[in-house]
């Protein structure tokens, strides 16, 4: 019989995380690779060479030699520095052991060039108009940029432009690369092909740091003669409406766009073309108008085919005006990562006509992105789509989120072919799973309408199946509020705010690198907020990239306006980090951060010796309360436990007493909590880069800290003040008691849970900590309970109630159907996924990057099978149990690189041969 199992071979070449990337930031970057062995068992790699060659000068740069290593993650090259703007080729040679034939691979990367000639390019066109309140609580400050009220849509926005740009090439090229970047979104075409499929290019980062900029392979778009760079510019993020406000031009109320042509020439030679603005033309397209946030509308009439191609003739040439050229003005900076663009596709579930006649089609998912419709009508004819997540009770349409600037609907103009035609916006994008429908042509069939998903082509790493279909549920929720959410920048919802929370990324950082591939997106998200920390005294936003409208004087007179650098939230720049590098084992992503970590904590620390909490200020401090006030950072406010729900009751009543009662109840508890907890983190960064003597110093300062806070909150009985779960959580997580009274807080917080009937009562930053905090302290049937329990507040609840996302607010759906105005797509709360794929699925690593492995199935639970993947840095890992009485049967299989200790619970036994390497493995498990 022949084999026919796939001998061994290498897969997925990386450079900085990315295959084949254009424009990686570093001139010395990390090189990583797997090695694929479907049979056999016991593969490891022996050792690597890596070669380099400059393609443009055609030679050979670097060469390793033969490496004894196992090492395939975050490989530097000693001695490699790369030329910017240069591009490479590399061959991988991996010896394998057990005598099996030698493997070799080759893959490509460039480099981002740091030179930058070309001027902005700005097309004429109207400002767009600053509307907008400026403070989030207009009940309680009355001031807006503009009122807008019954303006229609046409007379406040505008449309996006076209730029077209003629040049001409004396021979087609060896290669070259566009590079463009622009103040708004673009999308860009060369001889009536658009360059790639991204989305909202540049991205979103902080504009008025630093600009991105994208670059693209186009050997192929180019030839001999004429050619037709087409750039159409629409307001995005730059002029949009944004954020929590939705103000607009928050960082510029005019377009413009900037690019170079980098060409290399068949004899070697290269050359960069760079715009006269006597060569770009520019006019306005069908688009009338387009907004992130609001919407978009097309008149298909106004089409004019082939615009950016050669030998385009205008109906109008009236139309097309020359453009200005602008001083470039800004830093630039090399976009790296995968790009947004559309994902997945979701057809029309249903059609029907609502108990109140409106026509709605259901996608039956909620999701970030858009309609395309396929429609045939008479020309003139004017659709209507608008998007919202819910129905209300009665099976009408409800918008959930409401809001200046939140209309979030979508019209489209026919052009009445014959044929029918179909339709896409192409600048903005909406959160939604239902759709309401005016002025559709004749009969509306689901075949006729699809959704779009759009987000960061991140690929998805991990899966999981088991007994219990509530829970795989809740594992595709969020797997869905990380695809909606993980859009240009991890977002807290798709549809409000789509703003970067950094306390929802830190949360959620874990699951997030186990639900998918997010190292090159968290690693762009952290270079912003690492330029953004650097533009104020070392404190961290709660928001990256901050909008313009939320610094300053924003929320002046509110809670919103103390609240600057909030505790759990600006820590994501030690959390997520520390996170990328448990989970993808690449010592880089510490090394870029750790200055930016070093000044967080000593932004703590000096504020910890500069602010008491106000209620101290008008009493006598004794010296040692004194001492220990000065080493707590205590003394500002903060978004504390958000959305605790017992800090939530009355909310419906009076939102804005509800809303206010976790900032004020739990800042002064979470904020030094989270200064231990990111010391402790910083001391294990400077551990592993080798400087011994900063972690000492650390740990010591840590230790000191930790003792102020228990002689400060943690009273003599064990009980703390205010006396909720989420404080007893964070205190018992982050090791902030001491062991003689630990055991009182762990008795406390479970005799909460229990008051609470076996219910959370646990807010953003406590949530993610629970279930690990009565597990590891002998709860491990609560933490069981909490998760499977379906009464609200619970993760099974929303389940129960139809969820197919994770909502904002634990309280967003009622059991009668009622829906609150929030988020039905936030990931937060998802967080939980991480425990489960730890402690029931059974995959926990115990080493950077899954180099080690503890599998450790739940066989004492209420599943009574499981199957969970995780596609590590090293390959997939994959583990599968089922339990029947007093048996189990286990299976994992091990990728090459890493090693797997089974860790069965107390009183279960399977002999087995440890550590397990490479290959599959069977155990049988017994009850002893």
């Amino acid at each position: 019989m022949t084999d026919t199992t796939p001998a061994p071979r290498l897969h997925r070449l990386t450079v900085d995380h990315l295959e084949a990337p254009h424009a990686v930031t570093r001139t010395a970057p990390r090189f990583a690779w797997q090695v694929r062995a479907d049979g056999g068992a016991g593969v490891a790699q022996a050792s690597f060479r890596i070669r380099v060659v400059d393609l443009v000068e055609g030679l050979e740069v670097h060469d390793t030699g033969q490496v004894e290593s196992s090492q395939s993650v975050g490989v530097a090259l000693d001695g490699f520095e790369a030329r910017p703007g240069g591009r490479y080729e590399w061959t991988l040679d991996v010896q394998l052991n057990q005598g099996l034939a030698p493997l070799t691979a080759t893959a490509r990367f460039g480099v981002a060039h740091r030179d930058w000639s070309a001027p902005w390019i700005e097309p004429q066109q109207q400002p767009v108009v600053a509307e907008g309140p400026t403070n989030p609580r207009p009940d309680l400050v009355v001031d807006a940029v503009k009122t807008v009220e019954g303006v229609p849509l046409s007379d406040r926005l505008h449309p996006p432009r076209r730029l077209r740009h003629e040049f001409t090439l004396a021979a087609a090229p060896r290669h070259a690369t566009l590079r463009l970047t622009s103040q708004g979104v673009h999308q860009a075409s060369l001889n009536g092909q658009r360059v790639d499929d991204a989305l909202f290019a540049p991205g979103y980062e902080s504009y008025e740091l630093s600009m991105p900029v994208v670059s693209t392979d186009v050997t192929a778009l180019l030839a001999e003669g004429d050619n037709v760079l087409g750039v159409e510019l629409a307001d995005g993020w730059w002029a949009g409406r944004i954020s929590f406000l939705g103000r607009s031009a928050q960082y510029g109320d005019i377009l413009r766009a900037s690019w170079q042509i980098e060409i290399e020439h068949e004899d070697g030679t290269t050359e960069t073309l760079v715009p006269e603005p006597s060569d770009v033309l520019s006019s306005r397209g069908p688009i009338d108008w387009s907004d992130i946030f609001i919407g978009e509308r097309r008149d298909a009439r106004l089409e004019e085919a082939d615009w950016c191609a050669v030998g385009f003739t205008p109906s109008d040439s009236e139309a097309w005006t020359p453009c200005a050229a602008v001083p470039m003005d800004i830093a630039l900076h090399p976009f790296q990562g995968q790009p947004v663009r559309r994902t997945l596709e979701v057809p029309a579930e249903r059609v029907w006509n609502a108990p109140n006649g409106d026509l709605l089609v259901d996608f039956g998912q909620v999701l970030a992105g858009r309609v395309r419709l396929t429609v045939t009508g008479p020309r003139g004819a004017e659709i209507r789509l608008e998007h919202s997540e819910a129905l209300d009770p009665d099976g009408n349409f409800f918008l959930n989120v409401t809001g200046f600037a939140k209309d979030q609907a979508d019209e489209y103009v026919l052009a009445g072919r014959e044929g029918g035609e179909t339709w896409e916006p192409d600048f903005t994008f909406h959160g939604f799973r239902y759709v309401r429908v005016t002025g559709w042509p004749g009969e509306l069939r689901p075949q006729d309408m699809t959704a779009v998903v759009i987000g960061s082509d991140l690929p998805v790493t991990a899966d999981l199946h088991t007994s219990d279909p509530r829970l795989d549920r809740l594992f595709l929720n969020t797997l869905w509020s990380q695809r909606s959410n993980f859009l240009a920048v991890p977002t807290d919802c798709p549809q409000r705010e789509r703003a970067g929370y950094t306390g929802d990324l830190q949360i959620f950082a874990d699951t997030a690198s186990t639900l998918m591939d997010v190292q090159a997106f968290l690693d762009r998200w952290l270079a912003d907020l690492r330029r953004d920390q650097a533009n104020r005294d070392g404190g961290v936003s709660a928001i990256v990239p901050e909008p313009p409208a939320m610094g300053g004087d924003f929320g002046a007179g509110t809670i919103f306006g103390e609240i600057r650098t909030p505790a759990g939230w600006a820590d994501a720049v030690t959390i997520a980090p520390w996170s990328l590098y448990q989970h993808y084992g690449d010592r880089q992503i510490l090394e870029d951060n750790l200055d930016a970590m070093r000044t967080w904590v000593a932004f703590q620390t000096r504020q910890a010796a500069e602010i008491n909490p106000a209620r101290l200020e008008a009493g006598e401090l004794s010296p040692e309360q004194a001492a220990r006030h000065a080493l707590l950072w205590n003394g500002s406010l903060h978004f504390g436990d958000w959305l605790a729900p017992s800090t939530m009751v009355g909310f419906d009543e009076m939102p804005g007493d509800a809303i206010l009662r976790a900032p004020q109840w739990t800042s002064e508890i979470v904020a030094p909590a989270f200064q231990v907890h990111s010391m402790d983190i910083l001391a294990n960064v400077e551990q592993e880069l080798g400087n011994r003597e900063e972690a000492e110093a650390l740990r010591e300062r840590a230790a000191a800290v930790r003792a102020a806070f228990a002689a400060e909150y943690i009273g003599a009985d064990g009980e703390m003040r205010p006396d909720l779960q989420g404080m007893y959580v964070i205190a018992l997580a982050f090791d902030l008691a001491p062991q003689a009274v630990r055991p009182r807080l762990v008795e406390r917080l479970v005799d909460l849970v229990h008051a609470a009937g076996d219910r959370l009562d646990t807010g953003f930053l406590s949530v993610p900590f629970l279930l690990d905090v009565l597990w590891d302290n002998g709860h491990q049937d609560l933490a069981r309970t909490l998760l499977t329990q379906n009464q609200q507040p619970s993760w099974l609840y929303e389940v129960e109630q139809g969820a197919t996302t994770v909502w904002e607010s634990w309280y967003a759906v009622h059991p009668d159907g009622a829906v609150e105005e929030m988020s039905l797509n936030h990931y937060a709360f998802g967080c939980v996924i991480d425990w489960i794929m730890r402690r029931q699925a059974g995959i926990e690593p115990t080493s950077p990057g899954y180099r080690t492995v503890r599998v450790a199935p739940d066989l004492e639970g209420p599943l009574s099978h499981s199957a969970a993947h995780l596609d590590t840095p090293y390959g997939r890992l994959a583990v599968t149990w089922s339990r029947d009485g007093d048996t189990a049967q286990i299976h994992v299989d091990v990728p090459v690189g890493s090693e797997v200790t089974v860790d069965l619970p107390a009183g279960w036994s399977a002999p087995s041969d440890l550590p397990l390497g490479q290959g599959t493995h069977a155990l049988a498990a017994t009850r002893i």
